[in-house]
C-alpha cells in the first residue's frame, strides 16, 4: 500500500484521495483510511448506557488497536503508548461467541503493558473507561 501525503488533511492511498470532513478532534491514519477521535469521551457509563450496540460499526476494531500501538506517531496523539492509564475506551467486540455471551470488549494501556480484554459484561462501567469513535476517510473523487 504506497500512501503519500498531498496536504494536511489529504492524503493520496494507491492512488485514491482521501480527505477528513472536519479534522477538529479527529486524527488521521490514512493507512487504515479512518479518522479516530483523539479524546476518550463519555466515561463511567456502561456499553448498555451508551448505546453502543447500535453503534459499534463506529469503534475501533482489535485491529486497527494493534496497528496504532505499533505506530509510535499515532500511540503518542491517541495516548494508547502507556501514557495514561485513564483514556481506556470500548473496541468492537471480535469474537462473535462472546457477543453472543453479551460480553464486550476494551482497550487497556499502562507504563507496563496494553490489553484488548474482550471478556467484560455490558453493564460494566469503570470512571476511566469511555469511547472513541472512529469513521472512515471522505473519499475526494
Amino acid at each position: 500500500m504506497k500512501t503519500n501525503k498531498i496536504s494536511e488533511n489529504v492524503y493520496e492511498i494507491d492512488g485514491r484521495r482521501f480527505i477528513a470532513e472536519d479534522s477538529s478532534g479527529w486524527l488521521n491514519i490514512p493507512e487504515l483510511k479512518i479518522s479516530v477521535e483523539v479524546e476518550v469521551h463519555d466515561k463511567d457509563k456502561s456499553w448498555d448506557k451508551l448505546g453502543l450496540s447500535k453503534r459499534e460499526d463506529e469503534l475501533l476494531t482489535d485491529e486497527q488497536c494493534k496497528f496504532i500501538m505499533n505506530t509510535p506517531k499515532y500511540a503518542k496523539i491517541l495516548k494508547m503508548d502507556g501514557s495514561s492509564t485513564k483514556d481506556d475506551f470500548f473496541i468492537k467486540q471480535p469474537y462473535d461467541l462472546n457477543r453472543n455471551n453479551g460480553y464486550v470488549a476494551r482497550f487497556y494501556a499502562d507504563s507496563d503493558y496494553a490489553d484488548l480484554d474482550c471478556y467484560m459484561y455490558s453493564s460494566d462501567s469503570y470512571s476511566y473507561l469511555g469511547v472513541r469513535f472512529v469513521r472512515v476517510l471522505k473519499v475526494k473523487k
